[in-house]
């Protein structure tokens, strides 16, 4: 979906205009670790979606007009969203601290 929200955002690109290939994309990225996406580019034109090594992607000259998605940095903000939120998860100020309890003698036999 990031890269679905990168489409929209940097290229104006509407939802619509894409959404027939929104399969291909998420079939692209299924089971994918984030560090495998980190070295892929998404490659969009009119026919297809392509999801292919960043090395790979410069060697190919496109047959059509292509929309060239690197995915490290869409990568590398996701990362640091999820970071951040980890930080302010941090435990607040207690109300009342930390103190010892005495313990009670065990009493045998008796019934409360």
């Amino acid at each position: 979906m990031a890269i679905v929200a990168e489409l929209v955002r940097d290229f104006g690109v509407r939802v619509g205009t894409v959404g027939d290939r929104f399969d291909e994309l998420f079939k692209e990225c299924r089971g994918r670790s984030w560090l495998s996406l980190e070295n892929c580019v998404a490659l969009i034109d009119a026919e297809r979606f392509r999801l292919v090594d960043v090395n790979l992607a410069g060697q190919r000259s496109p047959d059509a007009s292509t929309l060239y998605i690197p995915c490290a940095p869409i990568i590398a903000r996701l990362r640091s969203l999820l970071t951040a939120a980890e930080v302010d998860q941090v435990q607040g100020h207690l109300q009342f601290p930390p103190t010892s309890v005495a313990m009670q003698p065990e009493r045998r036999g008796t019934r409360a």
